[in-house]
């Protein structure tokens, strides 16, 4: 099986070797007390948390629904943001007299 691609912000456990799809979902993969009984959480211990994998064979966050962000968008698809709101000034489209 070929590696899964670390990019944005996926990330693989250098103690467990699992890959996630955030490092939010990473950091709470890990259990425990730094410098005690820091851990990671078996793939049992992730099943049963809700930890599902995607296609890709990333881990996500427990309740989290997969999103546009976990699936590649095809080459040349440029994101869209919403539009801005019309400051106060502006009427149908025209300044308003002060």
């Amino acid at each position: 099986m070929t590696a899964p691609k670390l990019t944005g912000n996926r990330c693989q456990c250098p103690t467990c070797g699992d890959y996630f799809t955030s490092t939010r979902a990473f950091d709470r993969h890990r259990i425990g007390q730094f410098g005690n009984d820091r851990r990671c959480l078996t793939a049992g211990e992730m099943d049963a948390a809700g930890f599902a994998r995607n296609a890709r064979g990333f881990r996500g966050e427990p309740g989290r629904v997969a999103t546009y962000f976990d699936v590649a968008a095809p080459r040349g698809t440029l994101a869209m943001g919403q539009p801005s709101p019309e400051p106060d000034s502006l009427k149908n489209g025209y300044l308003e007299a002060a």
